[in-house]
């Protein structure tokens, strides 16, 4: 399926992106004292590296599974640490970590929109009948705003 997606080469520099989003808001968020969320970006990051390698390796198998553990608007692991972070303290360092989660989640909304665009019908439905749930949520989250809306509950 997302060898129709033309160059994979912009989805890894995206999940690239995604990445470092999530590796430089963990030091931030340590001196917070959030500790249960920098768990989550934790458990999000070999997620998201593994990802990275199924789109370098064109691995289609995996890649809608990935990306549902990530971006599920009710399951996804950025949701919930988009969630976490908004239920901390208010403090300034608070702000600075959801402009970068922001980031983050402009690279996921971008990996998205790119698969639906690109993939051709034939691919989606095929996509649809192997993984509903995985195919459903990245159909969500190129069409919704469900990740903008955790960050928008928290008045960033």
């Amino acid at each position: 399926m997302l060898a129709a997606c033309g160059s994979t080469k912009q989805l890894v520099r995206w999940t690239q992106t995604l990445i470092g989003v999530l590796q430089d808001v963990s030091p931030i968020l340590s001196e917070m004292g959030a500790g249960s969320v920098v768990a989550l970006i934790a458990k999000a990051v070999p997620i998201a590296e593994k990802l990275k390698k199924a789109f370098q390796d064109n691995d289609n198998a995996s890649t809608l599974s990935l990306l549902d553990n990530l971006i599920n608007p009710q399951t996804g692991i950025i949701v919930d640490i988009a969630n976490a972070v908004g239920a901390l303290a208010d403090d300034g360092r608070k702000k600075l970590v959801l402009g970068l989660l922001a980031i983050g989640q402009v690279a996921l909304h971008l990996i998205a929109a790119q698969i639906e665009n690109d993939v051709p019908v034939a691919g989606v439905a095929a996509a649809r009948r192997a993984r509903p749930a995985a195919a459903s949520a990245v159909e969500k989250a190129a069409k919704s705003n469900a990740m903008e809306n955790a960050f928008k509950s928290t008045r960033f």
